[in-house]
């Protein structure tokens, strides 16, 4: 960094007078750049503009104070970077992304610097409306409600005359295996609580009395696992669940409660014991392990055959495919009754690909093809636990966030942004970099499809990592199944997974809960938090109802603007709007404008939030239309309470642990 300099450039990428628009962009779209200096020795800047492949220098101009640009986008979508070079009475330096940010306000380098990101997407990227303005609810099937028949019983029966494992827990509040059975050498994840379809189908009322549109189901193919990612036939229903006849009426009964079922498709690899591959024996028919003249045998990916093969992560029973291989992209996606087709044809109204990055772009851009010619309105939503739009793997640049690959993508980042501040690891000002930053580098029709989760399958409950204060990956299971929360510390954790989830429905994006979140259901990682739905705790049902009402109410709350605001280091505030009878994706909406503010500490705060502050994302003339709002008084949606702004200020005292929720106006 270059000291003497640092107070003289100003750029702001987050800032509408610096970039105009902020945030990401559609290809071919104008956008205005602008850097500020105080300095009179400048004789030129330039703005550099970059990716892979790509560069372009632009001369800007000045402009009283500031130098400006006025470029288009290029028409290729991807991932640019662009920093200034300065050129200071014949001596260059630079100016581009301070810390480990790629946005907001930068620094004065003297070697070409971090730069900060653009994004540029398909112009003609959209996402199913229904789903940006859905809440959605996450069911591990085995774990969620059992029926009143045979099935279970049945499917299990059918598992064991396979040679299979099967363990069932008569009892529905024991806990999940997590060791070895008596006298076997290792664990296996062979216990059932006998969860069906059919249950799901009867708890659908209870799921719409949380507001739920969209319920994502853990696959439900068979397998011979209670997790079911080892999948042996995609064109079979496990049979511990139940039939296809119990899934199409689990989808035509969803449907008639506006409630859209998606499924986990799981096709990087199969299970090896499948019909597939077979290396069991347990299906009559020849697998890839069984015969090289197997029609699956290409598949796969065999070192030496037929007890060497490529596997997913190195476990052998989890045999990995050649997704490029003719046959099978033809068998999974784009037959006519392919895979992909079948289950949505069968009801499905999307999937959730599992591992999205072990599958590649074109593969996943065939999918997302197959899937919309299919059904128009399906979604396809990537297990991506970073950035997406900065994604690298296996040493490619990913493309998932640019259109015509993935509709949306599980926001893990903003999990772990989110219990960091609640749990005192970050401040407020870190939580609002984070938020500003997806807003800003996320294409608008993903950023507001982002799958918004607290907690999933594969990491602990929120109410555990809210309560518990202990890394449950330094923990061995036997610990984690001994080491007891205690009711203070579940209580607490209660009251902030309260805040958490008023944060999760207040953002731009889609709510995902995980089941049992909303009853308080504890647990540790992979088996614990896998745990049977039951009763818990400090339960936040009525919250979760409130907050799904609340979301639903205005078009603000589901698609409007956003700003952030961090006036005090343990207060949040996210202000929604719709202005000028359009949201944020252009589309059109009913004005409204609504706050909400989080206290993360334990005791009150006396904070003031000014509302004609510089914010970041904050359009001026949005700004400026509202001003009129930012007076008068407001009420709290949560309980009732109003409260006063007096030119565009408020100030207000949020209790410990508490938070508003205002409609202004």
């Amino acid at each position: 960094m270059l000291i003497n300099y640092r107070n003289e450039m100003l750029h702001d990428s987050s800032l509408y007078r610096f970039r105009d628009p902020v945030g990401a962009l559609a290809t071919c779209t104008p956008v205005t750049l602008r850097i500020r200096t105080s300095l009179e020795n400048v004789d030129s800047v330039y703005l550099c503009l970059f990716s892979e492949g790509f560069r372009q220098d632009h001369l800007m101009q000045r402009s009283d104070e500031y130098w400006q640009i006025d470029i288009t986008a290029p028409s290729v979508s991807d991932v640019y970077w662009y920093y200034f070079t300065v050129n200071l009475g014949g001596k260059l330096c630079y100016y581009g992304a301070g810390g480990r940010r790629t946005g907001g306000i930068g620094c004065v380098y003297t070697d070409p610097p971090p730069a900060y990101q653009l994004t540029v997407y398909d112009a003609g990227f959209k996402v199913p409306e229904w789903f940006q303005k859905s809440v959605m609810y996450q069911i591990f099937p085995d774990r969620f409600q059992r029926s009143d028949d045979q099935t279970a019983q049945k499917g299990m029966a059918y598992h064991r005359s396979k040679g299979r494992r099967v363990y069932y827990h008569e009892k529905w509040d024991e806990t999940p295996l997590f060791a070895p059975l008596p006298g076997e050498a290792t664990y296996e994840p062979c216990d059932y609580f006998g969860g069906t379809l059919r249950g799901i189908e009867a708890s659908l009322d209870y799921l719409q009395s949380l507001g739920v549109n969209v319920v994502y189901l853990n696959p439900i193919f068979e397998a011979a696992s209670n997790h079911r990612y080892n999948t042996a036939d995609y064109f079979s229903i496990d049979p511990v669940l139940g039939s296809e006849a119990d899934f199409e009426s689990l989808c035509r009964k969803a449907d008639d409660l506006d409630i859209r079922i998606i499924l986990d498709g799981v096709f990087s690899h199969t299970g090896s014991d499948s019909i597939y591959f077979n290396r069991e024996g347990a299906y009559e028919s020849q697998g890839a392990a069984n015969t090289p003249d197997s029609p699956y045998y290409p598949w796969y990916m065999f070192k030496h055959y037929p007890d060497q093969y490529q596997c997913w992560w190195g476990f052998k029973s989890l045999p990995e495919i050649n997704e490029d291989e003719p046959g099978w992209q033809h068998f999974v996606i784009t037959d006519e009754d392919s895979v992909i087709r079948h289950w949505l044809k069968a009801g499905a109204k999307g999937y959730r690909l599992d591992v999205a990055d072990e599958l590649p772009d074109d593969v996943l851009a065939m999918i997302y093809t197959a899937a919309k010619q299919t059904q128009p309105e399906a979604v396809v939503i990537g297990e991506v636990w970073e950035d997406a739009t900065t994604k690298y793997s296996y040493g490619v640049k990913r493309r998932y966030a640019l259109g015509g690959i993935l509709d949306s993508v599980m926001n893990y980042p903003l999990r772990s942004a989110v219990i960091g501040f609640l749990k005192g690891m970050s401040d407020a000002c870190d939580l609002k970099y984070f938020l500003v930053d997806q807003a800003a580098n996320y294409p608008g029709p993903m950023y507001y499809a982002l799958t918004n989760l607290l907690s999933s399958h594969d990491v602990e409950r929120v109410r555990t990592a809210l309560s518990a204060r202990i890394d449950p990956h330094k923990m061995s299971r036997e610990q984690q199944a001994s080491f007891i929360i205690s009711d203070s510390q579940n209580k607490k954790g209660a009251r902030r997974q309260r805040l958490a989830a008023i944060l999760q429905y207040s953002l731009p994006g889609v709510p995902c809960v995980y089941y049992g979140d909303e009853r308080g259901m504890n647990g540790f990682l992979d088996p614990f938090n896998r745990g049977p739905f039951a009763e818990a705790s400090y339960d936040l049902t009525p919250d979760y109802r409130q907050l799904a009402w609340l979301r639903k109410s205005a078009d603000a709350l589901m698609t409007g603007h956003v700003v952030f605001f961090a006036p005090d280091a343990d207060c949040l505030g996210v202000l929604r709007y719709v202005v000028g009878g359009r949201d944020a994706l252009g589309r059109q909406a009913a004005d409204g404008v609504y706050f909400v503010a989080v206290n993360r500490s334990e005791t009150r705060r006396l904070v003031v939030f000014d509302y004609l502050s510089k914010n970041s994302l904050f359009v001026e003339a949005h700004q400026r239309n509202l001003r009129s709002a930012f007076n008068g008084s407001s009420t709290c949606q949560l309980s009732l309470q109003q409260y006063e702004l007096r030119d565009a200020l408020l100030e207000i005292t949020l209790e410990g642990l508490s938070a508003v929720w205002l409609k202004i106006g």
